[in-house]
């Protein structure tokens, strides 16, 4: 343990990692009901920019309604494939591919989720794409 690590930290940076893995697993295979116990009852998801999916999704109901959405909105087709996992005490730092096809538009690129977390639970997601252009294009109306 080094000399910054509280104790307890490890156990908490490993537990949030676990969080965030579930989440993408359960995504993947599509069990919205493995997400309830993942998240806050007042969780936010922030997707910046202007296009269907961004805004702040406000509450455990909104944020299950907005990935919902996603394979919705792509026939299908959305995929989000997990690269790595940096988290602490209290954050994760996720990296991943997200690709999928929409009104005959393709998106292929890297975004990051910014993860907070409080008593264990996913508090607030910030998600930023590595192309914010490509990402608008894809997601515009």
């Amino acid at each position: 343990m080094s000399a910054a690590e509280l104790p307890g930290e490890k156990d908490a940076r490993a537990a949030n990692e676990t969080v965030v893995r579930a989440i993408f697993d359960a995504f993947a295979r599509r069990d919205a009901f493995a997400l309830r116990g993942l998240f806050a009852s007042d969780a936010v998801w922030t997707v910046t920019g202007e296009g269907a999916m961004a805004g702040d999704h406000r509450g455990r109901e909104a944020i299950f309604r907005f990935l919902g959405r996603l394979p919705k909105e792509t026939a299908g087709t959305y995929r989000s494939r997990l690269v790595d996992v940096l988290a602490s005490g209290e954050r994760a730092a996720v990296l991943y591919r997200a690709s999928g096809e929409r009104r005959g538009r393709r998106l292929d690129l890297d975004q990051v989720l910014l993860f907070r977390f409080e008593g264990g639970l996913v508090q607030e997601v910030l998600a930023l794409p590595s192309d914010p252009a490509a990402f608008e294009e894809f997601w515009a109306p």
